[in-house]
Order: C-alpha cells, then sequence, then structure tokens
C-alpha cells in the first residue's frame, strides 16, 4: 500500500488575513514604545492614564473646534504632572477630556 503525503493548504483569503494580522500586529508593536515613554514621564499613574486617554481619542476629534482648546488644557495639565501637581493635572486632563465630549476612564 502507498503512503498519503499529508499537506495543508490554505485559501488564498486566509494567507491574505494572516498577512494583514501581522502587519497590524506589527504596527501596533511599533507604536507601542513611543505612547509608553511619554506616559512614563509623568509622575502619578492617573495623570499618565488619562493622558495616554486623551492623546488615544483626540486623534479621532483633531478637527473639531473645540479640539484646540481641549490640546491646551492637555498641555498645561501635562505640566502640572510633571511638577508634582499630579491632582491639579488629573483635574485639568478630566476637563480637556470633556471639552472633547468624552467621559474621562480615571
Amino acid at each position: 500500500m502507498k503512503a498519503m503525503r499529508h499537506t495543508a493548504t490554505f485559501p488564498k483569503e486566509a494567507s491574505l488575513a494572516a498577512a494583514l494580522g501581522a502587519a497590524l500586529l506589527a504596527a501596533g508593536i511599533a507604536m507601542t514604545p513611543a505612547a509608553s515613554a511619554q506616559a512614563q514621564t509623568l509622575d502619578d499613574d492617573t495623570c499618565a492614564r488619562l493622558n495616554a486617554q486623551f492623546n488615544f481619542v483626540s486623534k479621532f476629534k483633531a478637527d473639531l473646534p473645540y479640539a484646540d482648546e481641549a490640546r491646551a488644557a492637555q498641555e498645561a495639565a501635562v505640566e502640572n504632572c510633571r511638577a508634582g501637581n499630579a491632582d491639579e493635572g488629573a483635574d485639568q486632563l478630566r476637563e480637556a477630556l470633556r471639552t472633547l465630549l468624552v467621559e474621562p476612564a480615571a
């Protein structure tokens, strides 16, 4: 009796999906250090979490008329967080998020 040879074949769609998934994963990994480096410079975990939330949502709301006001508030908040005024900075970050019509996560 002749031995059967088993080979696995994948449809083109599966290969394309795997390649796309790998590319998205690589892109996410490549972007992670910059975001975490910025968060690590803040003195307080709450400031870091709120700032990360602001940075994420501001990408999607950059064209809104109140985006510049929110960005200015965020920049002032980050300065307070870095200067050791974590409570005031966190409050300012919460207000900056609310300016973008986003509920703060912390």
